[in-house]
């Protein structure tokens, strides 16, 4: 199982992941997400980085963040850990600049979709997520 162990960051200590996306030169991009466990989106990162890493259309949705941010699948590329997925993402520079603004290594937000592939949790010094769940 493996397990991913982040100590809170940002100006309001926010949990986040580390996630690899597949690109399509075949590379691997690394994302680091703010977790928002009560997102219903399974991530949403900004135009720029939707437009590199988006492998087929999904149908754009409309939110709090955003009327019809463009929708997308991504290829969720870890393959040391077996989390190899097509995930659901959407565009929004607004929530880009929103996560951002708490800590600029952010690029966007996972949602619960994605965290529930596998186990997560956390407490008062980090948050965690293991895969496979047990």
């Amino acid at each position: 199982m493996s397990e991913q162990r982040n100590r809170y960051r940002g100006s309001t200590e926010r949990p986040f992941l580390t996630l690899d996306f597949g690109v399509a030169d075949g590379s691997r991009l690394p994302l680091t997400l703010l977790a928002d466990t009560g997102c219903p989106f399974g991530l949403i990162v900004g135009t720029a980085t939707f437009h590199r890493l988006i492998c087929g259309p999904a149908a754009s949705m409309s939110s709090n963040f955003g009327i019809n941010m463009p929708g997308g699948w991504f290829r969720l590329f870890m393959p040391e850990t077996g989390l190899v997925e097509l995930v659901r993402a959407y565009a929004s520079d607004i929530v880009e600049r929103a996560v951002q603004a708490d800590d600029p290594s952010f690029v966007g937000l996972v949602g619960l979709p994605i965290v529930r592939l596998g186990e997560y949790g956390g407490n008062v010094d980090e948050f965690w997520f293991r895969y496979p769940p047990a």
